[in-house]
């Protein structure tokens, strides 16, 4: 019997479906990773920032400057409503070449979905007890460094709130409920601060839910 020279009209129907079915398992593999990669990236933009501003403003309560805790206690400063904070601490972001004591603000801008935080160097007393300038949080940027601030800002955000716990004597352990203002009792400053942050990106097409992080004060 003489040996075929080609392929059969069956071994080239079984090669075409082996590759169709091929086709469609790399298909699917490479849009699943691509569908990964696409929720990780948003996660990462969504994580880091905040998992950022909360590691900067942890590390600065935990460096507040309290009545009664030392020489410096007298450069005290401690004032939360809520959507803004200022306050006086040993503790500056990296990288923007300022250490010492710092009067530091956060403030939310709910119209332009901000998040600014600015600090300045303190080197006298009465520079503690100074009011912030007139018309302070609806300065720009450029306005604000020729003042002597250092300015950074977090865009996007959706949502921002500060909560107060004032003693250990106060049972209540929700910071949704704690008060959103701090009343400053002698030169107190609270045990620990309730924050939530909720990024635009997180509450696309969702009602705004608060997820609150709580931060002690002072606890070096």
């Amino acid at each position: 019997m003489k040996d075929s020279q080609g392929f059969t009209l069956l071994e080239v129907l079984v090669s075409i479906t082996l590759m169709a079915v091929l086709v469609v398992i790399l298909s699917m593999a490479l849009r699943s990773g691509i569908n990964a990669y696409s929720r990780v990236r948003d996660y990462n933009n969504s994580f880091f920032p905040k998992a950022a501003l909360q590691g900067l403003l942890f590390r600065q309560l935990e460096a507040v400057v309290a009545p009664g805790r030392g020489i410096i206690s007298a450069y005290s400063l401690f004032k939360g409503e809520g959507d803004k904070l200022l306050f006086v601490t040993t503790y500056g972001p990296q990288g923007l070449g300022q250490g010492g004591l710092l009067k530091v603000v956060y403030w939310f801008d709910e119209s332009d979905e901000t998040l600014f935080y600015a600090q300045r160097i303190v080197v006298k007393k009465q520079e503690v007890r100074q009011e912030l300038p007139d018309r302070f949080y609806d300065m720009s940027e450029k306005e604000l460094k020729k003042k002597g601030w250092t300015v950074a800002a977090l865009k996007g955000v959706k949502a921002f709130s500060l909560s107060y716990h004032y003693s250990l004597s106060e049972q209540e352990k929700d910071p949704e409920k704690w008060p959103e203002e701090f009343k400053n009792r002698h030169g107190e400053v609270p045990i620990e601060i309730g924050v939530s942050v909720t990024l635009k990106k997180e509450s696309a097409g969702q009602k705004v839910s608060r997820d609150w992080v709580v931060v002690p004060v002072g606890i070096m």
